[in-house]
């Protein structure tokens, strides 16, 4: 999961908050209700559709010193004062490196079939290092084996990720983490101690986890981990993440699929962005972000081997590192899904417009009629999902590569001193219902072929630079109690009818085709925008004068 706010993002963009422009019009359309892009389709999903769970090992583990496991960039973080909410850490979270027996048998009773987790490469190998024996920590591979077992025993599929935010410190430390190319070569040695130990019990792989959050908030303004505020250092990161999948892919590929029989790709997150109107350059500059946000990423895998041109176009390679021809040929195709996080949706306006900041790559938007969930940035726009999975359909190719949504959910307040437990939460059953209509419509419409949904996330838990404010789980857990209680909320009990169904109801009840939207409803905390305008901010498409 991420934090990503309008100041958050705006100040990663060099742009500002600001009031939504008086000259646009043509926008009423996409703020106020519509019947026919509103509603979505109930009914039975594929017989072979996946729904999964998910968590990640930072964010529910605990046991940050045990059992030989070293410090990560997110220990270091989290552990200093005024880097989160309420200096919150991730020392304990869940509890789950204690509680495998609990989370198993939680997802068990709810009927889960598949659950995406993520491997701590420093409990693996405390210093980063996992080329031989001597960097690697037994305890810690051993870990994971029992956690595996568990999985198969109760008839859980694993997905597992190899890399969610969560770096050996020693190789921040050492040549700057995600900045430094060597991170590619020993991603790649992780990658093959991973695939060698477990790749008899695991057909699942994902890569990397977001790896835009990692750059963007880690190294370009240092919100998250390692904390770093620099341009250059933000797309040097980003480009050894492209490298850093390949590397990974080509060993599995080469050296474990023909006996493991296994799949692997990579998970990308994007919002939906699309024009405020219907102008032209507003649709321009909403494409230019949806290359730098997803794009960047997916283009050099699942289209050309290359980055999009409009990126190309705007940063030289004192900032963007190129592509060699070699590894534009190693990109393309290396992956066997598409991997998506999805969230919110927003409208973008061309910052060159009439009335715009100069400068100004883009700005964006939301509507004040949009419900906003507990996390700052996240709104509910169920039609948004729709048009995202039909834009990676056509653009590129889900009959080849099929979609993966790998995360998708909601977030209420809360905070770790919390003690009762608040399970009515119908508001989220009415955003699980929106989205994952949207995502039939996209099915069965636009003939998307997604494969596999993913609630984000089984349990609440540590939510990064948020700490224990928000909580998107469906399992509600005690952080008060040492011994971390967990308690089923109503959207568990939602999504474990629609496991068990593959079918998706209306919020009436029934299910006999098309939906209406249901009814607008809120989380425990709302902000409330005035009517008269909305909430949008600009961004500077990664560009600093200077250097051009």
């Amino acid at each position: 999961m991420k934090l990503l706010g309008s100041t958050i993002l705006a100040a990663a963009f060099g742009g500002e908050v600001r009031p939504r422009p008086d000259d646009l019009t043509g926008s009423e359309a996409k703020c106020q209700p519509d019947a026919e892009r509103d509603s979505f389709t109930a009914g039975k999903f594929p017989d072979n559709f996946k729904w999964s769970f998910a968590t990640a090992a930072y964010q529910i583990e605990g046991a940050w010193d045990a059992d030989g496991k070293g410090k990560n960039i997110w220990d270091t973080f989290s552990q200093t004062d005024g880097n989160v909410q309420n200096n919150d850490t991730g020392n304990d979270a869940c509890k789950s490196y204690y509680n495998m027996v609990r989370d198993v048998s939680n997802m068990k009773s709810l009927g889960v079939k598949d659950y995406r987790f993520s491997l701590s490469w420093a409990r693996l190998c405390p210093t980063g290092k996992c080329k031989d024996a001597s960097g690697q920590e037994k305890r810690g591979i051993d870990h994971y084996h029992k956690f595996l077992d568990l999985l198969i025993e109760a008839d859980i599929e694993p997905f597992v990720t190899l890399y969610h935010w969560d770096l050996p410190q020693n190789l921040e430390t050492t040549y700057k983490g995600w900045e430094g190319a060597q991170v590619v070569e020993d991603f790649g040695d992780y990658a093959r101690l991973v695939f060698s130990e477990y790749g008899h019990k695991v057909k699942n792989w994902i890569t990397l986890n977001e790896a835009e959050v990692v750059c963007d908030l880690g190294y370009g303004i240092g919100v998250f981990a390692p904390g770093k505020a620099n341009l250059k250092s933000q797309f040097d990161c980003r480009h050894h993440t492209v490298l850093a999948h390949t590397k990974a892919y080509h060993i599995y590929n080469d050296e474990f699929r023909a006996t493991q029989k296994g799949q692997i790709g990579i998970t990308m997150n994007t919002d939906w962005y699309e024009g405020f109107n219907e102008s032209k350059d507003n649709y321009d500059a909403a494409q230019r972000w949806m290359d730098l946000q997803l794009g960047f990423w997916a283009d050099p895998i699942y289209l050309t081997g290359d980055y999009p041109e409009s990126v190309l176009k705007n940063n030289n390679d004192t900032i963007l590192q190129r592509f060699t021809a070699e590894q534009i040929s190693q990109n393309k195709g290396a992956a066997d899904f598409f991997g998506l996080n999805h969230y919110t949706t927003r409208l973008v306006t061309d910052g060159n417009a009439a009335g715009e900041n100069k400068g100004v790559d883009y700005t964006q938007h939301t509507c004040p009629q949009w419900p906003q969930a507990g996390s700052e940035w996240l709104y509910s726009v169920p039609w948004g999902y729709k048009k995202l999975l039909t834009y990676i359909h056509n653009r590129y190719d889900s009959e080849q590569y099929p979609i993966y949504v790998t995360e998708n959910g909601v977030s209420s307040r809360g905070n770790g001193t919390d003690f009762e437990p608040e399970l009515d939460d119908q508001w989220r059953i009415d955003h699980y219902t929106g989205y994952i209509g949207q995502m039939k419509r996209a099915i069965d419409e636009d003939k998307a072929n997604v494969q596999v949904y993913t609630a984000w996330s089984l349990m609440d838990n540590f939510e990064w630079a948020s700490g224990y404010t928000e909580r998107f789980g469906m399992v509600w857990v005690n952080f008060t109690d040492p011994a971390r209680p967990t308690y089923f909320k109503d959207s568990a009990l939602f999504y474990s009818d629609l496991i068990t169904t593959n079918e998706l109801q209306c919020s009436d009840g029934t299910n006999d085709g098309t939906c209406k939207a249901a009814p607008t409803t809120t989380t425990a905390q709302t902000t409330t925008t005035s009517s008269a305008q909305l909430v949008s901010f600009s961004a500077l498409f990664f560009l600093i004068a200077q250097f051009f």
